[in-house]
């Protein structure tokens, strides 16, 4: 597309309205004079987007029958090609998985359905069949940080009918997938289902809250930030209440707590409710010395912020930055405290000019009154 020519000198703008004026095309001038001065910026190089452009479209273009000549047969409905490979061992099911993928019909260019085009990792567990068969049994042959082909058959797709328009009758399916991560599926309630003689046991208790821990954990990664607080609650709870053994259990138990308490003041600040983000940071002083624990002064700091008290805010984020002093967070907080405290600062002292204003002026009215 023709974008225009450039003027030879810019146009005054006041001559222009006041009578008109003259102007010149540059004939020699390239619009193109600027590419080689791209900068990359923090969202990701022009590489990058490059890679993921690419992927939107089909890397086969000639028919599957060909194509799985290529290819290796997982069974007699699924066969596979490995771009990159991938570390560890193939997924049993109960495994929670996070995949990139896009999926192309034969002979067609742009996919069918991509989580690359949503701009979001899809996630499923596998055994649970909630998905295509075809492309959960493709998922199980991987490994993480995998990518691989499948030109999968009909049947374990949309079956002989398809759903026009959009999918056709027996439409087999070529589908590019990169596994990006996987882990095993954590139960949340695994503490509830203990009887009453197990939450004695710290044994039993202990193995419970390490899986409810990292169930709480991917809560807060889906920003289920309140489902996360009660887990971790719920754990507390069930620590205390077990009975301790030695003083082994004792110890193992309070590191724990701390670190579960920590855990809330982080979930807390996240929800902006920074006085029980305070409450939680008071009640690991119990079981702690806090000012040899970068994280929890920190999120004392953050919460402190939030509430107003400046000076207390500073002490902690900077008894923080002293145990970690190049961590990029502590720093950036203290930056939002100078603004706010300077902030708080100039409103102050602009109520109390304001108020001292009026005094004035009400001495004044007092003695003109009295001359009076």
């Amino acid at each position: 597309m023709d974008s225009g020519g450039m003027l030879k000198t810019p146009i005054n703008m006041s001559d222009l309205l006041n009578g008109g004026t003259e102007f010149q095309i540059d004939t020699d001038f390239k619009d193109d004079d600027g590419e080689e001065n791209f900068i990359e910026d923090d969202y990701g190089s022009a590489d990058e987007d490059e890679e993921k452009y690419k992927q939107l479209f089909t890397p086969w273009d000639r028919t599957f029958d060909e194509l799985r000549k290529e290819m290796e047969p997982v069974n007699e409905h699924i066969y596979k090609r490995i771009t990159k490979a991938g570390v560890g061992e193939e997924l049993p099911d109960n495994t929670q998985v996070t995949v990139d993928y896009n999926a192309f019909f034969e002979k067609e260019i742009k996919p069918f359905d991509s989580s690359t085009l949503r701009d979001k990792p899809f996630r499923l567990v596998l055994g649970a069949y909630n998905v295509l068969l075809g492309f959960e049994q493709a998922i199980k042959t991987m490994r993480v940080s995998e990518e691989a082909q499948f030109v999968i058959s009909y049947q374990l797709l949309y079956g002989e009918v398809g759903c026009p328009p959009r999918i056709k009758p027996k439409a087999d399916a070529l589908f590019v997938i990169r596994l990006i991560s996987a882990s095993p599926v954590n139960d949340g309630d695994a503490l509830a289902k203990l009887n009453e003689t197990e939450r004695r046991s710290y044994e039993v208790v202990k193995e419970k809250v390490a899986q409810t821990r990292q169930y709480a954990k991917d809560c807060f990664k889906r920003n289920l930030v309140q489902k996360a607080i009660a887990k971790y609650l719920e754990s507390v709870d069930m620590l205390q209440m077990c009975q301790l053994k030695d003083e082994a259990e004792q110890e193992e138990q309070q590191n724990t707590l701390i670190a579960l308490y920590t855990s809330l003041a982080v979930c807390y600040n996240h929800r902006d409710q920074p006085k029980d983000a305070c409450r939680m940071v008071n009640t690991l002083r119990t079981l702690c010395n806090v000012n040899q624990n970068a994280k929890i002064m920190y999120q004392e700091g953050k919460a402190l912020i939030k509430i107003g008290d400046y000076d207390r805010a500073r002490k902690s984020l900077l008894g923080a930055q002293k145990l970690e002093p190049q961590d990029e967070n502590i720093q950036r907080t203290l930056k939002e405290l100078n603004e706010c405290s300077s902030k708080h600062q100039q409103e102050e002292k602009r109520i109390w000019t304001r108020a001292l204003g009026l005094v004035d002026a009400a001495k004044k009215d007092d003695k003109s009154k009295e001359e009076a």
